[in-house]
């Protein structure tokens, strides 16, 4: 029996991604990773690591460094004297994340009764501030919060 947690995986292309598969078989199987029908050997671009205990195994696939043509369907199979199973993982590509814009201005203050609060300019998106006492709304006055 071959169960995979993650049978559709995403991740960005330059980036290292790991996925895996959990076999359990009587007599003891023999566990490989295969991809375009070849089958995956630990090398710098892949990193495999089976972890057994009793008749179960975790398997471990890490594709470092992904490029396009690692993109597509992997195998894990299981193999014994019995019969082979195998499980299906897809690997797709998706976009690489956004980073968050960087503070362009930083205010601080205190008001007359005492409270204090501090404004961080960004360069998007329109909600400038967020703190405990104000929020600040680009080319609006600041709005108070009440107090807690």
């Amino acid at each position: 029996m071959i169960w995979v947690p993650n049978q559709l995986v995403g991740a960005p292309a330059g980036t290292d991604v790991t996925i895996e598969c959990h076999t359990e078989a009587f007599p003891r199987a023999i566990s490989y990773w295969v991809y375009d029908t070849a089958m995956l050997l630990s090398t710098k671009k892949y990193i495999t690591s089976f972890t057994e205990n009793s008749y179960r195994t975790h398997m471990k696939l890490t594709i470092r460094n992904l490029r396009e043509k690692d993109f597509g369907n992997y195998k894990c199979i299981a193999k014994n004297s019995l019969g082979e199973t195998e499980g299906s993982i897809r690997l797709y590509e998706i976009p690489m994340p956004s980073v968050p814009p960087k503070a362009t201005e930083i205010r601080s203050g205190a008001s007359k009764d005492g409270s204090s609060s501090m404004s961080v300019w960004c360069g998007q998106p329109q909600i400038v501030l967020a703190s405990a006492t104000a929020v600040l709304i680009r080319g609006i006055w600041p709005i108070r919060l009440p107090a807690n």
